[in-house]
């Protein structure tokens, strides 16, 4: 039962119906009962929480990267929330329970910063990711300064390395070492770039899955 705190003109305490009437620093509010869900655990509500299960173990791997990679994301949206919004949705195949992560189709930056319309990825080396672009600077806001950020997702293994600095666009290239034990696994790279002020970043570049020398 509710009660009038003030009369009639009063605000509500307590419930009318599916009306729930209440009182919080001092501002009288009233909202609605939510709904109830007659079975939660249905296989669209599974599928879905496996989706957002596999996304977020991925991204935690890569949290700084993260950060950097999605610093431009909606507004009052955190870097983390902003990448599984768009990995959710996009970088998921298969059909439940058989789902995993798309490696072609994940997104680990996402930026209007110049990125490369050419690069790409070496693993013929033992323990060695030679990343490799084309200096574009001066085409759109592409600089010289710009940092070249690397990421490598080993497909078997479920694991993440990554580079944030090391060489800049103008060097077209950096080297990133690898675990002896990733050795014959198959690994897809990403390359994204961020300005000299971390005020820009580029949408992350899938530069294909190669098996590790």
């Amino acid at each position: 039962m509710a009660k009038l705190s003030s009369g009639i003109l009063g605000g509500i305490s307590g419930t009318v119906g599916n009306v729930v009437g209440g009182r919080w620093r001092g501002i009288d509010y009233i909202r609605s009962k939510p709904a109830s869900v007659k079975n939660p655990n249905t296989e669209a509500q599974r599928n879905q929480r496996m989706r957002f299960r596999l996304v977020i173990t991925l991204l935690r791997k890569m949290q700084p990267f993260v950060v950097i990679g999605f610093r431009k994301g909606r507004k009052n949206q955190t870097e983390m929330n902003y990448a599984m919004s768009v990995n959710v949705r996009n970088a998921i195949s298969g059909t439940y329970p058989d789902l995993e992560i798309d490696p072609q189709a994940l997104v680990v930056s996402v930026g209007d910063l110049q990125g490369s319309s050419t690069a790409g990825l070496d693993l013929s080396v033992a323990e060695t990711a030679i990343f490799t672009w084309i200096n574009e600077s001066g085409v759109g806001n592409a600089s010289d300064n710009d940092a070249a950020m690397a990421l490598l997702y080993n497909v078997d293994k479920d694991a993440v390395i990554y580079k944030l600095h090391g060489a800049s666009r103008a060097d077209e290239n950096l080297a990133v070492t690898l675990p002896e034990s990733w050795s014959g696994d198959s690994v897809a790279g990403y390359l994204t770039f961020r300005s000299e002020t971390n005020r820009g970043v580029s949408n992350s570049q899938f530069l294909g899955t190669e098996t590790a020398a």
